[in-house]
């Protein structure tokens, strides 16, 4: 019996630890599941996606790119003058009474006529034989006219009639149109690009805000601690008598300084990542980001020529003034077309005509020529003006070229002051490291005062800081480089590797 209650005990202990390994599995699995929640909730951002997702999402960009599908359907509009254009008009009419024809005219008109032919006859003095009978007639049909108005029994007219009109000769108009219209086209392309390179820039200097940001905080965290480490150094020293009441209160407000400073940090923090979500196009929403890209040294060779031929190359502000240009020639054209005829063939086909009194043919066509002869000068001044448009062209691409080589310098001489900065600041960061280090140990050992603990602290932050914003600076430049070349993807291409 004791054998069995053993036994029995040993069946009952076993069953308590499955239970409590099964419990703990499942309480792991679903702290597990937690987990991989949360991380599904924090995004991963890199500067790649990043500007994805301000070309897909920003609101200009997608007003440009509508922009451009308008000026595409503008291009198909012009195509279209070559065609012949086809109407239907079709109508009713209700006399209020039915049409008479004025006998009294009628008459008036026949006997002026015999009159002119009587007086023709005088002057020949002859009337020829076979004239006679004829003469007659018409006077006994003159006779016979009524008297009152001839009624005509209809007060409803239909009409339904469908025009063609195509165009033969438009003095090049058509042809200057389309050009325009293609031309037209195009600038709104570039206008989109440029639009996307401004957004690319943009989002760039957004997302390495954040980046510059970040780094910042923690330098500022890890200087909030060691300002706290040395406060309470202090406070053991004060206890000691080894420093005065004037060197811990500076230990206080350097805690507090270094406080104030990494909450203003902070806050900016918050803003740069809110200017990043809007230039993104996503929602202010509490979903964290978490930025992949971190501020790096990368050395980009750059040569000045090289620079300058790219961006006359492949800088918009170019491309838009060459497709300017373009329209500015073929509104040339059609002003000059003002001054040639215009020729159109046409044909009509007319329903209803047995309904008339007048029969006429249900089908004409025919040919017809337009040409004005004067306008008021509005078509001379009109070319003046164009003339004067195409000056301004002229300008405007000097302008131009004069511009975009002032930002190509600017932009690769920032691109390498601020590469040499950031090298030349290495051994002066190693400095300060080397010299906060020093004087806390001194301290300590109570060679030095604690003043000096905190200035070479600041002294080290403050190099940390700088060196950061030399090394954000430096990025920036490069992507103003390429922006000024107008290839920007390529600083994405470069900064994301």
């Amino acid at each position: 019996m004791g054998k069995i209650i053993v036994m029995d005990q040993k069946k009952e202990k076993l069953n308590v630890r499955l239970r409590m390994s099964a419990l703990c599995v499942m309480l792991f699995c679903l702290l597990g599941q937690q987990s991989i929640n949360a991380q599904q909730v924090v995004r991963q951002l890199s500067l790649r996606a990043a500007v994805d997702s301000a070309m897909n999402n920003n609101s200009q960009v997608k007003q440009y790119r509508q922009l451009v599908q308008q000026k595409e359907y503008l291009v198909k509009a012009a195509k279209g003058n070559y065609f012949p254009t086809i109407n239907a008009n079709g109508g009713y009419t209700y006399l209020s009474k039915n049409p008479e024809v004025n006998m009294d005219q009628v008459k008036n008109s026949l006997n002026a006529n015999m009159q002119q032919v009587g007086q023709a006859l005088a002057q020949s003095g002859t009337v020829p034989a076979n004239m006679l009978p004829l003469l007659g007639g018409i006077m006994q049909g003159l006779s016979q006219m009524p008297l009152s108005n001839v009624v005509i029994d209809q007060q409803q007219y239909p009409n339904l009639n469908i025009t063609a009109i195509q165009p033969v000769y438009s003095g090049g108009k058509i042809v200057a149109g389309l050009r325009f219209a293609k031309a037209d086209a195009e600038n709104a392309r570039q206008q989109l690009r440029e639009v996307e390179n401004k957004l690319t820039r943009k989002t760039i200097k957004n997302y390495y805000s954040v980046v510059l940001l970040n780094q910042v905080v923690k330098i500022r965290e890890n200087v909030l601690a060691g300002m706290r480490k040395h406060e309470s150094q202090a406070e053991k020293a004060y206890k000691l008598g080894m420093i005065n009441t004037q060197e811990l209160l500076r230990a206080k407000v350097a805690v507090a300084n270094a406080e104030r400073d990494l909450s203003d940090d902070k806050n900016k923090q918050s803003l740069a990542l809110m200017a990043l979500k809007t230039n993104m196009g996503l929602k202010q929403d509490t979903t964290p980001l978490v930025l992949t890209n971190t501020l790096k040294f990368t050395v980009v060779p750059l040569n000045l020529e090289n620079l300058q031929q790219d961006a006359k190359l492949h800088q918009p502000i170019f491309k838009l003034i060459d497709q300017q240009e373009k329209m500015v020639q073929q509104k040339k054209v059609v002003d000059r077309s003002a001054f040639l005829p215009q020729v159109a063939a046409w044909g009509e086909y007319s329903a209803f005509q047995d309904q008339y009194p007048v029969i006429m043919p249900p089908v004409s066509v025919g040919i017809q020529a337009k040409i004005n002869l004067f306008d008021g000068l509005k078509k001379i001044n009109r070319i003046k003006a164009t003339q004067h448009l195409q000056k301004q062209i002229v300008n405007a691409r000097k302008y131009a070229n004069q511009q975009v080589d002032l930002w190509v310098n600017q932009s690769y001489r920032k691109a390498l002051d601020s590469q040499e900065r950031y090298l030349k600041m290495k051994p002066t960061l190693a400095l300060s490291a080397e010299n906060l280090k020093i004087t806390e140990k001194r301290f300590q050992e109570g060679l030095s005062k604690s003043i000096d603990v905190i200035d070479a602290r600041l002294l080290d932050e403050k190099i940390q800081i700088e060196r950061l914003h030399s090394l954000y600076e430096y990025n920036l430049a490069l992507a103003d480089v390429y922006l000024a070349t107008g290839q920007p993807e390529k600083a994405v291409e470069i900064l994301n590797r």
